[in-house]
């Protein structure tokens, strides 16, 4: 039986992230400000100096952003092309390329592991995770900071913008139709996710095309903080946090709905096992 990892759209996403130079350039206007609620969220959960991995790192700048804020930083990426932004400006920066669900490191050496809007371009969540675990300490983070592609409220804010004259979402919500479709799909699935004792991770065709970049056009999960913190409450970590907002209106909706809020802060701490 073919894993999400061997499947077609893996090799797919590939190639697509080695070879897309627009999707680098798109890259490289993402600045300190864009990855700051990644960093707010990694600092107040992770203690400094702590060994982190950050997966699905991009040019490699939140890694040196981590290094330069008091963590020991390895930045690891799937695009060489994506990582030479970085190594360009700072040769000696801890960056490598490799695949996130073959991670090339031992058993329980980093502290924590993080990763920016990286789990929803992940085509088999389940591998990626066990990878995650195994090479975190007893008692290491986990820390995922990306949009909930199952909120009810990203279709509802996106009906509201186009209604006041506004740009549609690419792929998902182009069109005032469109968004009503995806707006009652989310709310299905989510009731559904929030009533099954079990995580059902589900999956996309990626939209490759590069007629848009960005906006999750590429994203192959739909990524959401129902599965994850079922998947890793059943290996015995405790979740932390679930949803993360910079502004009032999303601070609320995390606080009252957590599971549904725009954008996930899933934070787990695996847990303590005693020594031998």
């Amino acid at each position: 039986m073919t894993s999400h990892s061997e499947s077609p759209v893996a090799g797919q996403l590939k190639r697509y992230y080695q070879t897309s130079l627009r999707y680098r350039d798109d890259l490289k206007t993402h600045d300190e400000a864009f990855l700051e609620p990644f960093l707010i969220l990694v600092e107040r959960h992770v203690p400094k100096p702590a060994r982190i991995l950050d997966l699905g790192c991009g040019t490699g700048l939140s890694a040196r952003l981590l290094e330069q804020r008091g963590y020991m930083a390895f930045g690891l990426d799937l695009s060489p092309l994506f990582l030479s932004v970085e190594k360009q400006k700072d040769p000696d920066v801890k960056l490598l390329a490799g695949d996130a669900l073959r991670l090339p490191f031992g058993d329980g050496i980093f502290d924590a592991v993080a990763a920016f809007e990286f789990i929803e371009h992940v085509p088999d969540v389940p591998s990626l995770l066990e990878e995650c675990l195994r090479v975190l300490k007893p008692g290491g983070f986990l820390v995922f900071h990306s949009p909930n592609l199952l909120s009810p409220y990203l279709p509802a804010f996106d009906l509201l913008r186009m209604a006041l004259g506004g740009r549609g979402r690419p792929v998902f919500a182009e069109t005032i139709p469109q968004a009503f479709g995806w707006l009652k799909k989310n709310l299905w699935l989510s009731w559904k996710k929030k009533l099954s004792p079990r995580p059902g991770f589900l999956y996309r065709e990626p939209d490759l095309s590069e007629r848009e970049i960005g906006g999750d056009s590429d994203s192959v999960y739909l990524a959401n903080p129902i599965d994850l913190a079922r998947y890793l409450h059943g290996r015995g970590c405790v979740i932390e946090q679930r949803g993360h907002a910079m502004s009032w209106r999303n601070k609320v909706i995390v606080a009252l709905t957590p599971n549904f809020a725009p954008y996930m802060g899933l934070v787990a701490r695996t847990p303590h096992r005693p020594a031998g």
